[in-house]
């Protein structure tokens, strides 16, 4: 009971550290498609992926590493995280396509890795949060208006 109420305040709590965003749309090309993206539902959206993972760059790892210019980098690129030799093996470097992959299934993307998070269902919704961890994260989408 005890581990259930300190997380509802860990999600309280990371709600309010994680400011909105003027609503702006991105095209986030995925495969050969572009998809429609909105920033402040990807901000919404990546609450969730909060307690694990820091986005600006510079900050510090946590449970997950730092996602500060995650598309410009290799799976095992942020400095100082212990990555599991999956994710140390893994190719290509991270773009809008493979991050949706991965995003999709990580375990089916990159097997034998150690995060513990099923994935997100909707397209919609990983565009979403793909387009704001990259704006976020120093690694804009040139498609963003």
């Amino acid at each position: 009971m005890k581990f259930i109420r300190l997380s509802l305040l860990a999600v309280t709590t990371l709600a309010v550290a994680v400011p909105a965003v003027a609503n702006a749309a991105c095209d986030v090309t995925i495969g050969n498609r572009p998809v429609a993206a909105d920033l402040e539902r990807g901000r919404r959206a990546f609450l969730k992926c909060r307690a694990c993972h820091t986005v600006k760059e510079g900050e510090r790892n946590l449970v997950g590493p730092n996602l500060g210019k995650v598309l410009e980098r290799a799976p095992a690129g942020a400095a100082g995280f212990n990555y599991s030799p999956a994710f140390q093996a893994a190719r290509p470097r991270w773009n809008p396509t493979s991050l949706d992959n991965f995003l999709r299934a990580p375990s089916r993307a990159i097997p034998g890795n150690r995060m513990v998070f099923a994935g997100v269902a909707k397209a919609e919704e990983r565009a979403d949060i793909i387009a704001w961890v990259a704006k976020e994260s120093g690694s804009p989408l040139r498609t963003c208006r």
